[in-house]
């Protein structure tokens, strides 16, 4: 249950709080009031898409946060997941959009995506808009309607995974599929790669090496004069560093017995001696082994040459080619007993497909029971709002599998004795649409979000009609809390809770304001809703019955 809505410097709105209790409350105003805006804020705290658009003029940034308490299981088990606290039985949403188009979300402290806010969100409060009407009047929706009442999410995910398994098996025959003659030419071409391929005998790396190896061997002068002389200077000459290093060794192993620092850089000689030693027999095994052959350096520019041609065709690098090696070995295996693998999934698809068409019936079952009960709900709550001789069914033609499901779904209605059920869209009224919207939603909220908001749920309705919308709603409310938008008196006169947003200017900026009204107050903004500006006696003592009729 939504218990709290604060709002910052949302368009018209520059600060609002707003404390709902339980039951109905009902929103009025006049219009361009900002009725709206306060259904924008709580579509922001349900993750819905926002920009900085909605920023108050001369604003950095807008700022929305709700409380909610009597929270249900689902919300708490998604909140743990979230890693949000809910232990001590409240959620406080906020969200945050700043000038720059940045978002930031945030619960209980903790700042989630926008992925878990609408995860959240669709728990927590389901808003009715003008759209949805325009939604039911598109068949293409029907479906899901149908699906949220019969509640069959098991029954649509064992058949849409056996959809995807069908989908994915003839995916692999197509594949396979060829005429002989696209057979050969293709079978052409991948012996061809396979061959040129496989006689390259190609490493990992092989190219990296080669590369260092042409370094050396294009330089082979330079790297045989450098060779040659610091094995001279290490070694080979009358004075070299191997016998300097030698003395120094001898002079200071002697002064080591008379001096004990002398004695630790000894030591310290012994190991340098040590490895110009082997560093001077290394040198000189390097120049008595190194080759001048310049054969070995045209071999490594041939192989260059191959790898770069090889390029072009199979993949930047060796370890791309030699991937593409191996799809073009499997899909030349692929192409060659292709009528046996061919023959072996056709057998997996009429094993599959059985499965499938066996889903598809049990889903399809499902969904008429869930019809039937659907369409006696709804033309009971139909009957109470005022529609006494409409007749409401739900159609369901077969189609051909998709990933929904092989069954096409419509509304169909006839609200006169005497006419044949007809396209819900073809010939429902506003105010028909609205009551039927208003229905369905009833019967969908039993196990739903907590928090019901209607945003104009009268459009196109009045007199008996309206009064009727009025009293279910009120009903509604006694298990759930409903939040209404409304223009009509009937309505909001049922309100156990009445808010009224106004908007006024002082020095040159518009504000709104939401207060809470009651007593004298809530019967004048009745009476200016059935009256407008001539506020009359006659229309206050009609608003008195009507809130005493309420009550």
């Amino acid at each position: 249950m939504l218990s709290s809505l604060h709002i910052e410097n949302i368009a018209v709105i520059e600060s609002a709080d707003i404390s709902f209790p339980t039951g109905l409350s009902v929103l009025t105003g006049e219009t361009g009031a900002g009725k709206s805006m306060i259904i924008d804020a709580i579509n922001m705290i349900l993750g819905g898409r926002t920009n900085r658009e909605v920023i108050r003029t001369g604003c950095k940034k807008a700022f929305v946060s709700a409380s909610f308490e009597d929270l249900h299981p689902t919300v708490k088990a998604l909140a743990e997941e979230f890693g949000v606290d809910v232990s001590d039985g409240e959620l406080i949403i906020s969200r945050e959009v700043s000038s720059d188009g940045r978002s930031a979300a945030r619960a209980n402290g903790r700042q989630i995506t926008a992925a878990m806010l609408r995860d959240l969100g669709k728990n927590l409060i389901n808003i009715h808009g003008q759209h949805d009407n325009a939604a039911l009047s598109d068949p293409s929706t029907h479906l899901s309607f149908l699906d949220s009442f019969a509640m069959n999410e098991t029954e649509k995910n064992d058949y849409h995974e056996k959809y995807l398994r069908v989908k994915n098996i003839k995916k692999q025959i197509d594949s396979l599929s060829f005429d002989e003659r696209e057979k050969a030419m293709r079978t052409d071409i991948l012996r061809y790669q396979v061959n040129e391929l496989e006689a390259a005998d190609l490493t990992v790396g092989e190219d990296e090496i080669l590369e260092k190896r042409r370094l050396s061997l294009a330089n082979r002068e330079k790297v045989i004069k450098g060779i040659y002389a610091a094995r001279e200077a290490l070694c080979g000459s009358e004075v070299s560093v191997r016998d300097l290093a030698a003395t120094a060794q001898n002079e200071l192993s002697y002064i080591s017995r008379f001096d004990e620092d002398a004695e630790k850089l000894a030591e310290r000689m012994n190991d340098l001696f040590a490895e110009l030693d082997d560093l001077a027999d290394e040198v000189s095994r390097f120049a008595d082994n190194i080759d001048d052959d310049e054969s070995e350096l045209e071999q490594v520019e041939t192989r260059l040459d191959l790898i770069k041609s090889f390029r072009k065709k199979y993949g930047n690098t060796v370890e791309e080619m030699l991937e593409f090696l191996e799809k073009a070995r499997e899909e030349l295996e692929n192409i060659e007993f292709s009528d046996e693998k061919i023959k072996k999934l056709q057998v997996e698809l009429v094993s599959a497909q059985s499965q499938l068409d066996i889903s598809a019936k049990k889903l399809t079952e499902n969904r008429k029971k869930a019809a039937e009960r659907l369409e006696k709900a709804v033309t009971g709550e139909l009957v109470f709002l005022d529609m006494p001789k409409v007749r409401f069914s739900v159609s369901i033609l077969s189609k051909e599998q998709e990933k929904d499901g092989a069954d096409e779904v419509e509304f169909l209605i006839s609200t006169n004795v005497g006419e044949e059920l007809r396209p819900l869209a073809k010939i429902a009224s506003g105010g028909e649409l609205s009551r039927i919207m208003l229905a369905i939603k009833n019967i969908l909220s039993k196990d739903g979000a907590g928090t019901l908001v209607f945003d104009e749920i009268d459009t196109g309705v009045s007199g008996r009609a309206a009064h009727k919308i009025a009293v279910k709603l009120k009903q509604m409310s006694s298990s759930g809390q409903v939040i209404v938008v409304t223009h009509l008196a009937q309505i909001a006169a049922e309100g156990d809770n009445h808010f009224i947003i106004k908007k006024e200017s002082r020095d040159e900026r518009t504000y709104t304001s939401v207060t809470p009204l009651s007593g004298e107050d809530r019967i004048n903004e009745l009476a200016r809703i059935m009256g407008g500006d001539n506020i009359t006696p006659a229309l206050l003592e009609t608003a008195r019955e009507m809130v005493k009729k309420s009550d």
